[in-house]
Protein backbone atom coordinates (compact mmCIF):
# COMPACT_ATOMS: atom_id res chain seq x y z
CA UNK A 1 0.00 0.00 0.00
CA UNK A 2 0.95 3.67 -0.93
CA UNK A 3 2.55 5.70 1.83
CA UNK A 4 -0.52 8.52 0.62
CA UNK A 5 -2.93 5.57 1.57
CA UNK A 6 -2.04 5.00 4.85
CA UNK A 7 -1.84 9.11 5.52
CA UNK A 8 -5.82 8.87 3.82
CA UNK A 9 -6.65 6.34 6.56
CA UNK A 10 -5.00 8.14 9.56
CA UNK A 11 -6.82 11.26 8.75
CA UNK A 12 -9.41 9.13 8.40
CA UNK A 13 -9.40 7.49 11.98
CA UNK A 14 -8.41 10.81 13.54
CA UNK A 15 -11.88 12.10 12.02
CA UNK A 16 -13.68 9.15 13.51
CA UNK A 17 -12.04 9.62 16.53
CA UNK A 18 -13.12 13.40 16.82
CA UNK A 19 -16.61 12.76 15.74
CA UNK A 20 -17.11 10.38 18.72
CA UNK A 21 -15.57 12.28 21.09
CA UNK A 22 -18.11 15.32 20.11
CA UNK A 23 -21.09 12.93 20.31
CA UNK A 24 -19.85 11.84 23.84
CA UNK A 25 -20.05 15.18 25.07
CA UNK A 26 -22.87 16.48 23.35
CA UNK A 27 -24.66 13.30 25.74
CA UNK A 28 -22.57 14.20 28.79
CA UNK A 29 -24.33 15.47 32.03
CA UNK A 30 -23.07 18.42 33.11
CA UNK A 31 -23.81 20.38 36.54
CA UNK A 32 -21.94 23.83 37.69
CA UNK A 33 -23.01 24.91 41.30
CA UNK A 34 -21.36 27.07 43.59
CA UNK A 35 -22.40 28.61 47.21
CA UNK A 36 -23.43 31.97 48.13
CA UNK A 37 -20.65 32.18 50.50
CA UNK A 38 -18.10 29.65 51.99
CA UNK A 39 -16.96 31.28 55.13
CA UNK A 40 -19.52 31.68 58.06
CA UNK A 41 -18.28 33.68 60.70
CA UNK A 42 -19.59 32.74 64.26
CA UNK A 43 -19.46 35.35 66.75
CA UNK A 44 -20.85 36.56 70.10
CA UNK A 45 -24.26 37.33 69.11
CA UNK A 46 -24.33 34.62 65.95
CA UNK A 47 -28.25 33.60 65.67
CA UNK A 48 -28.24 31.18 62.86
CA UNK A 49 -28.21 32.00 59.08
CA UNK A 50 -29.46 30.70 55.41
CA UNK A 51 -26.48 30.08 52.91
CA UNK A 52 -27.64 29.87 49.40
CA UNK A 53 -26.39 26.90 46.96
CA UNK A 54 -27.30 27.84 43.10
CA UNK A 55 -26.06 25.96 39.88
CA UNK A 56 -27.08 25.43 36.48
CA UNK A 57 -27.39 21.99 34.78
CA UNK A 58 -26.82 21.32 30.53
CA UNK A 59 -27.94 17.95 29.64
CA UNK A 60 -29.09 16.54 26.44
CA UNK A 61 -32.35 17.78 25.26
CA UNK A 62 -32.56 20.35 27.42
CA UNK A 63 -33.49 23.09 25.17
CA UNK A 64 -36.97 20.53 23.94
CA UNK A 65 -39.36 20.06 26.14
CA UNK A 66 -39.68 16.94 28.29
CA UNK A 67 -38.82 15.89 31.99
CA UNK A 68 -36.40 18.34 33.80
CA UNK A 69 -34.07 16.32 35.91
CA UNK A 70 -34.55 15.95 39.23
CA UNK A 71 -32.03 17.67 42.03
CA UNK A 72 -30.55 16.17 45.38
CA UNK A 73 -28.54 18.27 47.77
CA UNK A 74 -27.12 16.66 50.94
CA UNK A 75 -24.79 18.93 53.15
CA UNK A 76 -22.64 17.25 56.11
CA UNK A 77 -21.16 18.94 58.70
CA UNK A 78 -17.82 17.91 60.45
CA UNK A 79 -17.79 14.76 62.72
CA UNK A 80 -17.81 14.15 65.74
CA UNK A 81 -18.01 11.64 68.58
CA UNK A 82 -21.32 10.93 70.06
CA UNK A 83 -22.31 9.23 73.40
CA UNK A 84 -25.92 8.01 73.64
CA UNK A 85 -27.18 6.60 77.21
CA UNK A 86 -30.65 5.11 77.72
CA UNK A 87 -32.35 5.85 80.92
CA UNK A 88 -34.30 3.14 82.96
CA UNK A 89 -36.57 3.22 85.92
CA UNK A 90 -35.18 2.19 89.02
CA UNK A 91 -36.97 2.17 92.40
CA UNK A 92 -39.18 5.17 91.01
CA UNK A 93 -36.60 7.22 89.66
CA UNK A 94 -34.93 7.70 85.95
CA UNK A 95 -31.69 7.34 85.94
CA UNK A 96 -28.98 6.56 82.95
CA UNK A 97 -28.17 2.46 82.73
CA UNK A 98 -26.66 1.48 79.02
CA UNK A 99 -24.91 4.16 76.69
CA UNK A 100 -23.45 3.11 73.22
CA UNK A 101 -20.39 5.70 72.07
CA UNK A 102 -19.96 6.29 67.96
CA UNK A 103 -16.92 7.47 65.87
CA UNK A 104 -18.04 9.72 63.28
CA UNK A 105 -21.74 11.62 63.93
CA UNK A 106 -22.05 14.11 61.39
CA UNK A 107 -22.56 17.25 63.42
CA UNK A 108 -25.11 18.80 60.85
CA UNK A 109 -27.06 16.81 58.08
CA UNK A 110 -29.55 18.70 55.49
CA UNK A 111 -30.97 16.61 53.11
CA UNK A 112 -32.67 18.89 50.00
CA UNK A 113 -34.65 17.88 46.86
CA UNK A 114 -37.02 18.95 44.14
CA UNK A 115 -39.57 16.26 45.39
CA UNK A 116 -39.42 12.99 47.80
CA UNK A 117 -36.16 11.37 47.26
CA UNK A 118 -38.20 7.87 47.36
CA UNK A 119 -40.02 9.49 44.15
CA UNK A 120 -36.66 9.96 42.30
CA UNK A 121 -34.35 7.02 42.78
CA UNK A 122 -34.69 3.71 43.88
CA UNK A 123 -33.29 2.67 47.31
CA UNK A 124 -30.45 0.96 46.15
CA UNK A 125 -28.98 4.01 44.22
CA UNK A 126 -29.79 6.49 47.62
CA UNK A 127 -27.40 3.60 49.19
CA UNK A 128 -24.57 3.92 46.96
CA UNK A 129 -24.51 7.24 46.90
CA UNK A 130 -24.18 7.57 50.48
CA UNK A 131 -27.67 9.57 50.38
CA UNK A 132 -30.53 9.99 52.97
CA UNK A 133 -30.80 9.77 56.68
CA UNK A 134 -31.16 5.75 56.40
CA UNK A 135 -27.79 5.23 55.00
CA UNK A 136 -26.41 7.59 57.45
CA UNK A 137 -27.68 5.94 60.37
CA UNK A 138 -25.89 2.47 58.15
CA UNK A 139 -22.92 4.44 58.33
CA UNK A 140 -23.32 5.16 62.23
CA UNK A 141 -23.00 1.38 62.63
CA UNK A 142 -20.21 0.41 60.68
CA UNK A 143 -18.09 3.21 63.04
CA UNK A 144 -18.91 2.54 66.92
CA UNK A 145 -16.11 2.90 69.54
CA UNK A 146 -18.32 1.08 71.91
CA UNK A 147 -21.24 -1.01 72.80
CA UNK A 148 -22.80 -1.59 76.36
CA UNK A 149 -26.06 -2.96 74.60
CA UNK A 150 -27.34 -5.41 72.18
CA UNK A 151 -28.97 -3.00 70.02
CA UNK A 152 -27.10 -0.61 68.80
CA UNK A 153 -29.83 0.14 65.99
CA UNK A 154 -32.25 1.61 68.27
CA UNK A 155 -29.30 4.08 69.23
CA UNK A 156 -28.19 5.40 65.69
CA UNK A 157 -32.10 6.04 65.51
CA UNK A 158 -31.71 8.11 69.02
CA UNK A 159 -28.93 9.98 67.46
CA UNK A 160 -30.71 10.96 64.64
CA UNK A 161 -34.09 11.69 66.40
CA UNK A 162 -32.19 13.86 69.02
CA UNK A 163 -30.08 16.11 66.30
CA UNK A 164 -33.29 16.10 64.38
CA UNK A 165 -35.01 17.69 67.19
CA UNK A 166 -31.95 19.89 68.00
CA UNK A 167 -32.38 21.49 64.20
CA UNK A 168 -29.38 19.93 63.23
CA UNK A 169 -30.39 17.40 60.86
CA UNK A 170 -33.37 18.16 58.24
CA UNK A 171 -34.56 17.44 54.94
CA UNK A 172 -36.28 19.86 52.59
CA UNK A 173 -38.57 18.16 50.58
CA UNK A 174 -39.30 20.89 48.12
CA UNK A 175 -36.34 23.03 49.03
CA UNK A 176 -34.53 22.85 45.33
CA UNK A 177 -36.65 25.21 43.26
CA UNK A 178 -36.12 26.09 39.66
CA UNK A 179 -36.19 29.43 38.57
CA UNK A 180 -35.38 29.04 35.35
CA UNK A 181 -35.24 26.24 32.23
CA UNK A 182 -31.96 24.96 33.81
CA UNK A 183 -31.10 26.64 36.57
CA UNK A 184 -31.85 25.69 40.37
CA UNK A 185 -31.28 27.01 43.75
CA UNK A 186 -32.08 26.17 47.19
CA UNK A 187 -31.27 27.24 50.71
CA UNK A 188 -30.03 25.61 53.69
CA UNK A 189 -30.54 26.77 57.54
CA UNK A 190 -27.60 26.89 59.72
CA UNK A 191 -28.97 26.81 63.27
CA UNK A 192 -26.90 29.15 66.13
CA UNK A 193 -25.65 26.02 67.56
CA UNK A 194 -24.15 24.27 64.18
CA UNK A 195 -20.81 23.11 65.30
CA UNK A 196 -17.81 24.88 63.58
CA UNK A 197 -15.72 22.86 60.70
CA UNK A 198 -15.53 22.41 57.41
CA UNK A 199 -19.30 21.25 55.29
CA UNK A 200 -19.34 18.92 51.88
CA UNK A 201 -22.30 20.28 49.81
CA UNK A 202 -23.00 17.38 47.27
CA UNK A 203 -24.88 18.01 44.60
CA UNK A 204 -26.91 15.21 42.94
CA UNK A 205 -28.28 15.30 39.38
CA UNK A 206 -30.99 12.26 38.11
CA UNK A 207 -32.25 11.36 35.18
CA UNK A 208 -35.45 8.59 34.86
CA UNK A 209 -34.44 7.49 38.65
CA UNK A 210 -30.33 6.85 36.89
CA UNK A 211 -27.29 9.47 38.45
CA UNK A 212 -26.09 11.47 35.73
CA UNK A 213 -23.63 13.78 37.50
CA UNK A 214 -22.46 15.19 40.59
CA UNK A 215 -20.73 18.00 41.92
CA UNK A 216 -18.61 18.78 45.32
CA UNK A 217 -18.69 21.99 46.81
CA UNK A 218 -17.62 23.46 50.43
CA UNK A 219 -18.13 25.77 53.41
CA UNK A 220 -16.29 26.91 56.47
CA UNK A 221 -17.68 27.58 59.79
CA UNK A 222 -15.69 29.50 62.07
CA UNK A 223 -15.12 32.03 64.75
CA UNK A 224 -13.80 34.95 64.24
CA UNK A 225 -12.03 38.01 66.34
CA UNK A 226 -11.79 37.46 70.10
CA UNK A 227 -14.40 34.68 69.98
CA UNK A 228 -11.76 32.96 67.74
CA UNK A 229 -9.10 33.85 70.12
CA UNK A 230 -10.74 32.44 73.42
CA UNK A 231 -12.18 29.43 70.90
CA UNK A 232 -8.16 28.27 70.16
CA UNK A 233 -6.68 29.66 73.86
CA UNK A 234 -9.75 27.31 75.06
CA UNK A 235 -8.97 23.76 73.35
CA UNK A 236 -5.01 24.13 72.45
CA UNK A 237 -3.85 26.25 75.42
CA UNK A 238 -6.32 24.45 78.27
CA UNK A 239 -4.00 25.40 81.34
CA UNK A 240 -3.25 29.25 80.45
CA UNK A 241 -7.18 29.38 79.59
CA UNK A 242 -7.70 28.30 83.50
CA UNK A 243 -5.04 30.32 84.61
CA UNK A 244 -6.14 33.60 82.72
CA UNK A 245 -9.51 32.63 83.47
CA UNK A 246 -8.39 32.16 87.40
CA UNK A 247 -6.48 35.61 87.48
CA UNK A 248 -9.67 37.57 85.43
CA UNK A 249 -12.33 36.26 88.51
CA UNK A 250 -9.26 37.26 90.98
CA UNK A 251 -9.28 40.99 89.26
CA UNK A 252 -12.79 41.08 89.10
CA UNK A 253 -13.62 40.16 92.68
CA UNK A 254 -11.13 42.80 93.83
CA UNK A 255 -12.90 44.81 91.71
CA UNK A 256 -16.74 44.36 92.79
CA UNK A 257 -15.05 44.46 96.65
CA UNK A 258 -13.62 47.74 96.07
CA UNK A 259 -17.12 49.66 94.61
CA UNK A 260 -18.85 47.98 97.48
CA UNK A 261 -16.30 48.85 99.93
CA UNK A 262 -16.60 52.95 98.79
CA UNK A 263 -20.64 52.67 98.93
Amino acid sequence: MSRAFHSYAAVIAVNLLCALWLIGSAHAQSVEADLGTHNVDVKVDFAGTNVLLFGSLFYEGFEQKGPRPDVIIAVRGPERKMRVRRKTRVAGIWVNSESSTFDAVPGYYALLSNRPVADITSSYELHDQSIGFSDLQANLLMSPAGFSSASPREYAAAIVRILKQDDLYKEQIGGVKFPGKHLFRAEFALPANVPLGKYIADIFIFRDGKLADDYTTELNIEKRGIERFIYTLAHEWPFVYGILSVILAIFAGLGAAAIFRKK
